[in-house]
């Protein structure tokens, strides 16, 4: 029921018309002239732009979730030697796009991550374990096939490239003191190559622009560990609303699907710890993001330079079987293009 309704969302968004649209045509050139900051391969530049993208983001996750509801920690802790309790996840991301014609754009990108695990034993050991590390790197070419007037939309296909790593070891209480590999959650490589479609539309007028986009992530073969994630999909609906020449703000809709992991790490206790039991890490969410845009327009010292800020609340789970559940998180990002 969540996914059709979103995916009915995001259609009513991409269609629905705004007012005098017809003599107007579509500009990045404004503050809200960019797609959400959140959003990757949402936009495609002119013929010979080269354009820059750096994301923060932190995604806080705290507790065991099973279908919607969080698990006691009792609970949990019956079922497995010990549990998880939050998960915060930092991730430094870097993108570089290129318009190769004025229908074609180029985009590569990589980030780097660092995460933080705390955990509890069913004896009352608590501990923490981290990682940090590359993660994969993604390329993508953006095919513009509308252009008229107010409307833009554009097709997705990208590559996800297996460069980030999976091989994650840390100390805990049942390795010590040797080391033992961490769960799927604490790997910020998937270890295979992965296909990236996706479309994306966008339209505007005076004051306010709307837009929408579906993507998907659909790993090819199986890494060195034995395991590939599942397929996992996203689509978002989103409306800004320009507040200055400068400012702008906007809100987002987002649902997003994942499959449990085929195969398994042989390494991994499914029985110690939820986040090695790779079958049932599958779901969906529904997030609403809210942000804030601020562009300096032609004419001022730094002008083409965006500052963008996105925080995001879950509005609904729906967990196929024990994991972690996201608390809230937020982006950061600056893009400039040349």
């Amino acid at each position: 029921m969540v996914r059709k309704i979103l995916i009915v969302a995001t259609l009513l968004t991409v269609a629905s018309p705004l007012a005098a649209q017809e003599d107007y045509v579509w500009t990045s050139k404004r503050p809200d002239g960019h797609a959400p900051i959140g959003m990757s391969g949402a936009r495609t530049l002119e013929r010979g732009a080269l354009q820059f993208t750096y994301r923060f983001s932190q995604l806080n996750s705290k507790g065991v979730w099973l279908d919607n509801d969080s698990i006691p920690l009792a609970t949990t802790l019956d079922f497995y030697d010990q549990a998880p309790l939050t998960l915060t996840n930092q991730t430094h991301s870097l993108s570089v796009s290129y318009g190769v014609t004025q229908e074609l754009t180029f985009v590569a990108a990589v980030d780097y991550s660092s995460r933080q695990r705390e955990q509890q034993t069913t004896g009352g050991v608590f501990y923490v374990t981290e990682s940090q590390s590359l993660g994969d790197v993604t390329v993508s070419g953006l095919y513009n096939f509308l252009n008229l007037g107010a409307y833009k939309a554009h097709l997705q296909m990208g590559a996800r490239i297996p460069t980030g790593q999976i091989d994650i070891f840390a100390e805990t209480p049942f390795s010590s003191p040797n080391t033992q590999g961490m769960p799927y959650d604490m790997r910020p490589g998937a270890g295979t190559f992965a296909l990236l479609p996706g479309m994306t539309v966008q339209t505007q007028n005076e004051v306010a622009s709307l837009g929408g986009q579906i993507t998907g992530m659909i790993p090819v073969g199986t890494n060195d560990r034995s395991y590939s994630l599942g397929n996992s999909f996203r689509a978002s609906g989103w409306a800004a609303y320009m507040l200055s020449d400068y400012m702008s703000a906007s809100a987002r809709i987002q649902w997003e699907n994942w499959g449990g992991i085929e195969g398994g790490d042989p390494n991994l206790d499914p029985d110690q710890d939820p986040g090695n039991d790779g079958f049932f890490l599958e779901g969906e969410r529904v997030d609403m993001h809210v942000g804030v845009n601020f562009y300096l327009p032609e004419g001022s010292r730094f002008a083409g330079h965006r500052l963008s800020i996105e925080t995001i609340f879950p509005i609904s789970h729906e967990y196929a079987g024990p994991q972690f559940g996201l608390d809230w998180g937020v982006i950061i990002g600056w893009q400039v293009v040349f």
